[in-house]
């Protein structure tokens, strides 16, 4: 049987991660003050010098850990907070929006990656024997590794209550919080109608700074974002793609264009088994209109 790999998310405190998000989001582009700002949140207690913090806290354990939790996208001095982690830092004002968007985006890296989920919603059991289960499915770590990898997850799912421990440590899904959660990531639930307002609206939008190609990320934060400030609903990455899928495959009005990434690329789009990075759409116009 094939073991699966899983990340180590180093820093798995949901407090501190918003934090790094909010610095990282803050001075955008500026590797430099993202680090500061960051290293701020961390006592310094030892006081080590800024080179050894920055490669223990900084690259060593925020980027790698909002990184796999796909929250920021870019490289270097290129850094940005993606789709999702903008999501988690404008929903904050709203406290019951802020927990709704941190456990779909939780639900849907949990599918995408983990896969705890399905495990523990059938069938309950003690925190030690579901590590266990899993440890003996990871491949290429010690033991020690495997565990600790397990145990922070399923850490994160606690903090977003998406599970729950009894006083014995048997591990439940929190059936409430799940079932608001499933109906926050299906997309069939969604408004369609208002999507395609929102995606021909945002493009022009964008076009218009960009000389008509638009980067799909720029895009996909752009609706997420308005979606949620409008309406107080949740569209995540995964959700905003397959919307956007359905736009391509009924649109008739527009003719929409794809661009291929040079290079390797983060969150690229994906559609009909090829990747793609930017979109331009330009109105269909019949045969003979004079304004063609």
């Amino acid at each position: 049987m094939n073991k699966k790999k899983i990340p180590l998310i180093k820093e798995y405190r949901i407090y501190k991660l918003k934090g790094c998000l909010q610095c990282i989001d803050r001075y955008l582009f500026n590797r430099e003050k993202q680090r500061d700002c960051i290293l701020d949140l961390y006592l310094n207690k030892k006081g080590k010098s800024i080179e050894h913090r920055e490669k223990s806290i900084f690259r060593g354990m925020v980027l790698p850990s909002v990184r796999y939790l796909g929250l920021i996208i870019g490289n270097a001095d290129s850094i940005k907070a993606s789709a999702n982690g903008k999501l988690i830092i404008e929903s904050q004002d709203d406290q019951k929006l802020y927990q709704r968007v941190l456990r779909a985006i939780t639900y849907e890296v949990d599918k995408d990656i983990f896969n705890f989920i399905p495990i523990i919603k059938n069938l309950s059991m003690p925190k030690q024997e579901f590590i266990q289960k899993i440890s003996n499915k990871i491949e290429g770590v010690s033991e020690k590794q495997k565990i600790e990898r397990v145990d922070k997850w399923l850490s994160i799912l606690h903090q977003v209550e998406l599970i729950n421990y009894s006083s014995s440590q048997i591990i439940s899904i929190n059936k409430k919080k799940y079932k608001q959660t499933i109906d926050d990531v299906n997309v069939d639930m969604k408004n369609f109608k208002n999507f395609k307002e929102y995606f021909f609206e945002s493009y022009f939008e964008l076009s218009r700074k960009y000389a008509g190609v638009v980067d799909i990320t720029d895009l996909r934060e752009c609706i997420c974002l308005k979606i949620l400030k409008s309406q107080k609903d949740i569209l995540t990455e995964n959700q905003f793609d397959e919307m956007l899928s359905r736009v391509l495959s009924e649109t008739k009005e527009y003719i929409i264009s794809l661009g291929r990434p040079w290079g390797a690329r983060e969150k690229l789009f994906k559609f009909e088994g090829n990747s793609y990075k930017t979109i331009i759409v330009k109105k269909y116009q019949k045969e003979g209109d004079k304004n063609g």
